[in-house]
């Protein structure tokens, strides 16, 4: 596969593939290296000029089953920036709400009915 420079996505991995803990080092060259051409591939902007090239254009449209590392790692990063699932934490706290004025009635000790 052809090289078109360095592909990075600042929008989805503002860091670097290698420093998100999502891509392993291998996989963080390959998009790197070989983005750009993938992502023209797939989006019909460019035609693909050798075999590695129509192989990978085959496995990501699924007509053959994903087997080079190009086709593993494509999708590992299209899996990765659309299909972002948000997940929402719903906490309750536990804690017992405690008053820190207590109501003068009766029960208190004090005896509000006395006549002086």
């Amino acid at each position: 596969m052809r090289s078109e420079g360095k592909f990075y996505d600042d929008k989805n991995f503002p860091r670097g593939f290698n420093r998100t803990g999502v891509f392993t080092i291998s996989e963080a060259m390959l998009l790197e290296k070989y983005g750009r051409i993938m992502r023209g591939l797939q989006d019909g902007t460019l035609e693909p000029t050798s075999e590695s090239e129509h192989q990978f254009l085959a496995e990501v449209c699924g007509q053959l089953d994903v087997q080079s590392d190009f086709a593993k790692c494509w999708l590992k990063y299209k899996d990765k920036t659309t299909n972002k699932v948000r997940s929402y934490t719903l906490c309750v706290s536990q804690r017992r709400q405690v008053n820190t004025y207590e109501e003068d009635d009766h029960e208190s000790g004090c005896d509000n009915d006395l006549d002086y």
